[in-house]
């Protein structure tokens, strides 16, 4: 019996369609970024612009979060690091994937028009 499981039913191949959006990406280290995404792969390796980055140490009694960030122009950081991310409270996720899906699906019609009007 096929699976019939859909074709974004993970977050990784979504995220393309959050380029330009600020975003927290906190990593498995314990450092946390905040950030514009500018690209992002299949395998959730985030690159993004102008992160600020903020360490956090877990101690036994609490967690101890250092105010004296970093600013970075880029930052890569590696899907397989990450813990979790954390999209802005106004961004409306169904509309951002649905626009990236309808700008996808326009650039394929596209290119499909040029090609039935090439000369032979």
């Amino acid at each position: 019996m096929a699976s019939t499981k859909p074709a974004d039913a993970n977050l990784a191949p979504l995220l393309r369609y959050f380029v330009g959006i600020d975003l927290i990406v906190e990593t498995k280290h314990g450092r946390s970024f905040r950030g514009s995404l500018i690209s992002a792969d299949q395998y959730m390796n985030l690159v993004l612009k102008r992160a600020d980055k903020k360490q956090t140490e877990a101690t036994p009694t609490a967690a101890v979060t250092d105010e004296q960030g970093e600013v970075f122009e880029w930052v890569h950081i590696r899907g397989p690091t990450i813990r979790y991310i954390v999209f802005g409270a106004n961004v409306d996720l169904a509309g951002v994937i649905k626009a990236g899906k309808d700008r996808e699906r326009a650039a394929s019609d596209k290119y499909r028009r040029g090609i039935r009007k090439a000369p032979k």
